[in-house]
């Protein structure tokens, strides 16, 4: 009998290890939150896409956005950084930003019409920010403004501003 009671015990405490375990940590697939404050003013919260396979992906494929959200993309460096909407389903603006400031912002770019060919959007960057479409004109977000980014994987308290 104590034997049975073991063994339920072992397999009732091994189901709550992996229990918090899956609890605890994000599916592999999941992106890093942060949040990036533009002009201090206007919070958004972001995905961080990191590593090259997210950065691939991007947003492609989502079919909403909601305000207030978006995607952002870092970068070691500040060199051009071409943007495509490949598998986009939705329109979008990008603001590029260099060193803390917004350089650039291409607004409401739509997705590929089928059998088109794809249109790439480049600046120097070591930031892009996906948005939905229209949200940096609703928002009064502009060239030579600044963005921080908050995350807490981010080094220096978890604040970027720029290199």
């Amino acid at each position: 009998m104590r034997a049975v009671w073991t063994r339920q015990l072992s397999a009732l405490l091994f189901t709550l290890a992996v229990l918090q375990l899956v609890v605890a940590s994000p599916p592999a697939w999941a992106l890093e939150k942060g949040k990036v404050v533009i002009d201090g003013r206007v919070t958004v919260d972001v995905e961080l896409a990191r590593t090259a396979e997210a950065q691939a992906k991007g947003l492609s494929g989502r079919s909403s956005l909601k305000k207030g959200r978006g995607m952002v993309f870092l970068y070691d460096e500040a060199v051009p950084r071409p943007f495509w909407m490949k598998g986009m389903l939705i329109p979008i603006d990008i603001l590029w930003v260099r060193d803390g400031r917004i350089v650039a912002i291409e607004a409401e770019i739509p997705p590929p019409a089928p059998n088109a060919p794809l249109a790439v959007f480049s600046h120097v960057a070591d930031l892009v920010l996906e948005v939905p479409a229209g949200y940096a004109h609703e928002m009064g977000i502009r060239v030579g403004q600044a963005v921080q980014l908050q995350s807490r994987a981010l080094s220096r308290g978890g604040w970027w501003q720029g290199r």
